[in-house]
């Protein structure tokens, strides 16, 4: 075991099963065997830059060369972002599975397809903020002008669709919740109630 790669090993694990992708999934999308999937993960082998790269680009990972004094405010930043947990309603949350799901039929389909990367980007942009349900029908919309592209092989569709996605997550950035809505996320009990209750 080499310790100097075993951060990156565990980053590349931790990342996949983020992702719910299997080993054989990853593989598929990276175009690396299974079998050096494994071997990369366990740390057993030493890794290749040109494994590396397909790794992140297949995980949404991005390679970076930065000074030592920036990595403390590198991990942080990169700790929040990916600590930070959106919980979204089931209906959402189950549409943007299917959604990652047609992305990634279409990483394994047509992996060199140049608007897939930023397709892919602007999915994971989306991902990271809480969403409402009105957003829903939105959300269909995009998968099923992916799903339509890949059906026809009419790649102009991907960019429609991209430019659907980087729209949406403006709408989402920028939406307000009603009252109502603000007011049912309120909590039951404070203490602040408890307070004026002892007063």
């Amino acid at each position: 075991m080499k310790y100097e790669t075993q951060e990156i090993a565990d980053r590349l694990r931790e990342s996949r099963e983020a992702k719910q992708l299997s080993q054989r999934e990853l593989s598929r999308l990276a175009g690396i065997p299974q079998a050096q999937i494994s071997r990369i993960e366990a740390n057993s082998v030493d890794l290749r830059l040109s494994s590396l790269i397909a790794l992140a680009s297949a995980l949404d990972l991005e390679i970076a060369l930065v000074p030592r004094k920036a990595v403390p405010a590198i991990k942080s930043i990169t700790r929040q972002t990916t600590e930070r947990t959106v919980v979204q309603p089931p209906s959402i949350g189950k549409e943007m599975q299917q959604l990652q799901k047609a992305i990634r039929a279409l990483q394994i389909d047509v992996p060199t397809l140049p608007q897939l990367d930023e397709l892919r980007k602007a999915t994971a942009s989306i991902q990271r903020l809480q969403i409402d349900t009105r957003f829903l029908d939105n959300l269909r919309a995009v998968r099923n002008t992916i799903e339509r592209a890949q059906k026809t092989d009419h790649w102009k569709g991907l960019s429609d669709a991209t430019k659907s996605m980087k729209a949406l997550r403006n709408q989402i950035a920028h939406f307000e919740p009603t009252t109502e809505q603000r007011s049912a996320n309120r909590p039951a009990y404070s203490l602040d109630d408890e307070e004026e209750e002892d007063a």
